[in-house]
């Protein structure tokens, strides 16, 4: 977005332009209905240095073993995927989850086993098969969808979707072997929010997926506030990211997309006032 087209509008200025937009997209486009999310982000907000620049989500994070093997089916490829997935801040309780290859090692992974009671057994939760694209340039390509209910805090229950569209071969193409890429979205009562472009560590053993960085849901998120000039005008831009480095791209209620306002301040006046674009 274009704001004043201004010569001498400095560096500093810009930054706390930055940090004034971002509190206003708080208040007018996050305020509610989900408290502890959003009390995370502004705490994080509230909180950020000025002169010292650091990383919008942390890449480390130790999940706690299980405390025997848990028990899996028989899985049709050679070659099954294994990741964990764990929800808010804390993240205890990861829940393991594996997509296999129904049809035989280099038939394409389409279904998958969710410990979703996180009883350590992948047996007794029921197999999800995924779908395909029905029509349009994709059709008959098999849809990497996990869909599930998990814990969400200061709530009885969350509806949680997950779509690995690396899975897919038009994605393929250009990534390393360990690469995959998701998108997923927390539905709670009637408001959702949908995160996008975050990256996935899939392991090709159990002991690597549970040593390894797994899936945050409904975790920490931070701000990344952007500023910069070009050819004489200012560019200023905030997104909302989480720890798996996923970017907020829409809040929803029904009937319409929230969409916050985007003010920017000079000497105590409002000189432009527009509609964010998420993502």
């Amino acid at each position: 977005m274009k704001f004043l087209p201004e010569k001498k509008i400095i560096p500093w200025l810009l930054i706390l332009i930055a940090v004034v937009a971002a509190i206003v997209i708080y208040r007018f486009g996050f305020h509610t209905p989900v408290r502890g999310f959003n009390e995370e982000a502004l705490k994080s907000l509230t909180e950020t240095k000025l002169d010292k620049a650091e990383p919008v989500f942390q890449t480390s994070y130790a999940v706690e073993l299980m405390r025997e093997p848990p028990e899996e089916p028989r899985y049709g490829s050679e070659k099954p995927l294994y990741f964990c997935v764990v929800f808010g801040k804390e993240g205890k309780n990861p829940m393991l989850c594996v997509v296999d290859e129904s049809a035989g090692t280099g038939t394409g992974y389409d279904v998958a086993y969710l410990d979703e009671n996180m009883n350590g057994n992948l047996t007794d939760d029921g197999t999800k098969k995924f779908s395909r694209y029905e029509s349009g340039s994709r059709e008959g390509e098999l849809q990497p969808r996990f869909e599930f209910e998990g814990p969400f805090k200061g709530e009885e229950k969350a509806g949680y979707t997950l779509d690995i569209y690396s899975l897919a071969p038009r994605y393929r193409k250009n990534l390393q072997e360990d690469e995959y890429y998701f998108f997923w979205s927390l539905e709670i009562k009637d408001w959702n929010y949908f995160f996008i472009n975050g990256k996935i560590n899939m392991f090709s053993s159990l002991a690597d997926a549970l040593k390894g960085t797994p899936v945050i849901l409904g975790g920490e998120c931070k701000w990344d506030i952007k500023s910069r000039i070009q050819d004489n005008q200012s560019f200023v831009s905030a997104g909302l990211k989480d720890r798996n480095g996923c970017t907020l791209r829409i809040v929803g209620n029904p009937g319409q997309t929230v969409s916050p306002t985007l003010k920017l301040i000079k000497n105590g006046k409002v000189e432009t006032e527009k509609k964010m674009k998420f993502g």
